[in-house]
């Protein structure tokens, strides 16, 4: 019996919205939930051929949604692909057994008059296909002076098998857009073929050509995967200029389409493209803010968190070889497959938790060219998370509040817990000692005043002035000497701790902070508000606690 919960496969390639469980109004970011949870029960390593199947559909689905096209397959879309390839491959290598398939319908006809296109009414062409040569076959149809979408799908399929031009089928469903531009099913075809191609061979040739036959906003959909590719795998002159080129030939000047182009092309653009161009797509852009839905919004602002990190990167860089890996596995995130990005993510927390001491020596807590990376890496961690996370929660208030004061305490019973507590007291007995002896000098002053009057006074606000000076001292002394047992006790025990376990790192400094001064086994912890706002600022502290987090959730 199968489980209630598993997906229902049957649904796919042509129903993705009851598939991802969706109906009524949803957008992008309901659609990527559900597709995270999917993904995180069928994982590509255990699931292949499952993770495939989910992917293929969010891909599609996803696009449809970016770009406000419709979703639903078009009639027939899908099995003339699948038909044709086996009627082919049936030729090739015959099967008796094999039961003819029936040819596909008009895409563009009513339903209760939808009829299969053929050739000639004695033979439907899906029987030519099983009898006659397939070079013939292509020869008849190519010298037809009017043909129907039908015989455009046949074209190119039979291209496929039979012309030496990488680019024939392609071709041929661009001549059939030109000659029926309004037919869906050879649109939707095109873009699986953009999706599903590998091919740099003619690419940039065939990118120009269909801007010759695609002229509306739609071109950027049907042919967005095509240029992640381009970008990808070429240069980024020969990108940009065959951009430009194929912009020239657009006629719809509506921005919708153009913008969720954009802002989709430049996460990767903006580790190849030079900084003109940059330039110009983000005025582009940043001119048509109050277009963009919400969720466009987010993908934006990443990107302006990125384009200030890399005016950073430099500062960063100079720091040690782990900032150098965080900064690849950023680049990775950017530019590479999802499913790479995250195993390079995940690579990346393994060895910031293997490495803990040369974290701690590469991040000081007085540096700030941290703050934007911090929030990058955190936009990032929570995509990643999202996607594979197999049931991990955090921890619940009480358990929290629990586990820090076994903290605390344990670390007052250590050696080194006496020396913090004596180190942070002297600064305290010195004002302390000070202002008693002060009190004292004040008050005798005053007893054994003369005719002077105003001598006692005068020795008593300086006094008081030198008090205020010394509470000063003593402040800035204990602040650095709490810094001091922080950077050498308290960041490493706070590590081993997330070691065994994993609990909020805000939510444990706000914990710390409510138990200054409270007494545990004889020992009071002083100074723990202060050790939280270094807790908060410490970055090798942050990367650790992040990573422990991510590789928890993978167990």
């Amino acid at each position: 019996m199968s489980d209630p919960s598993d997906p229902q496969w049957d649904l796919l390639p042509d129903q993705p919205e009851p598939f991802f469980g969706l109906s009524g109004e949803y957008d992008v970011r309901d659609l990527k939930r559900s597709y995270n949870a999917l993904i995180r029960k069928f994982k590509p390593e255990k699931f292949p051929e499952e993770f495939q199947k989910i992917r293929a559909a969010y891909e599609r689905l996803d696009d449809a949604l970016r770009y406000g096209e419709t979703s639903q397959s078009s009639p027939g879309t899908s099995d003339l692909q699948f038909n044709w390839a086996e009627l082919l491959q049936e030729q090739l290598e015959p099967d008796p057994t094999t039961v003819p398939l029936q040819p596909p319908t008009d895409a563009n006809a009513d339903h209760e008059d939808a009829e299969p296109v053929f050739l000639s009414d004695e033979q439907p062409l899906h029987e030519r296909v099983r009898t006659e040569r397939l070079e013939d076959l292509y020869q008849e149809l190519k010298t037809l002076p009017v043909k129907t979408p039908y015989e455009y799908y046949a074209l190119a399929f039979l291209s496929d098998f039979l012309d030496s031009h990488s680019q024939s089928f392609p071709m041929w469903l661009l001549k059939g857009l030109k000659a029926h531009p309004e037919d869906q099913a050879l649109f939707e075809l095109l873009h699986q073929y953009f999706v599903t191609s590998d091919s740099l061979e003619g690419l940039e040739e065939l990118l120009v050509n269909t801007s010759r036959v695609v002229r509306s906003d739609r071109f950027y959909y049907l042919t967005e995967n095509a240029w992640d590719r381009l970008l990808r795998e070429s240069p980024f002159l020969a990108f940009r200029h065959t951009l430009a080129a194929c912009e020239e030939n657009l006629l719809d000047y509506r921005v919708d389409h153009l913008l969720v182009f954009y802002i989709h092309i430049l996460k990767a653009a903006l580790w190849k493209a030079d900084r003109v161009w940059l330039n110009s797509t983000f005025s582009q852009i940043e001119t048509n803010l109050v277009r963009l839905p919400p969720w466009l919004e987010y993908e934006f602002h990443f990107l302006e968190l990125i384009r200030v990190y890399q005016r950073e990167r430099e500062l960063f860089l100079t720091g040690g070889p782990l900032r150098a890996t965080i900064d690849q596995t950023i680049q990775d995130y950017c530019t590479q497959s999802e499913q790479q990005a995250d195993q390079s993510f995940l690579e990346c927390q393994q060895l910031l938790v293997s490495q803990r001491n040369e974290l701690l020596e590469e991040f000081d807590l007085t540096r700030t060219e941290c703050e934007t990376i911090q929030m990058l890496w955190e936009k990032i961690a929570e995509d990643v998370f999202e996607r594979i996370n197999t049931g991990f929660h955090e921890s619940f208030p009480e358990t929290l509040e629990q586990r820090t004061k076994q903290l605390v305490a344990q670390l007052s019973e250590e050696d080194s817990g006496a020396d913090y507590r004596r180190s942070v007291k002297i600064p305290r007995l010195g004002f302390l000692l000070f202002l008693a002896v002060s009190v004292m000098i004040s008050l005798l002053g005053l007893v054994f005043k003369g005719d002077a009057i105003n001598g006692p006074f005068l020795i008593l606000g300086c006094l008081l002035l030198l008090n205020g000076v010394v509470f000063v001292i003593s402040s800035i002394i204990s602040e650095h000497v709490v810094r001091a047992f922080y950077l050498s006790w308290w960041r490493q025990n706070l590590m081993q701790f997330y070691q065994s376990d994993w609990v909020p790192l805000v939510a444990l400094a706000l914990q710390l902070k409510q138990l200054k001064q409270k007494q545990f086994k004889k020992n009071k912890a002083y100074n723990l508000d202060e050790v939280a706002i270094f807790m908060l600022h410490d970055v090798s502290l942050y990367f650790y606690t992040t990573a422990q987090r991510l590789l928890t959730a993978c167990e």
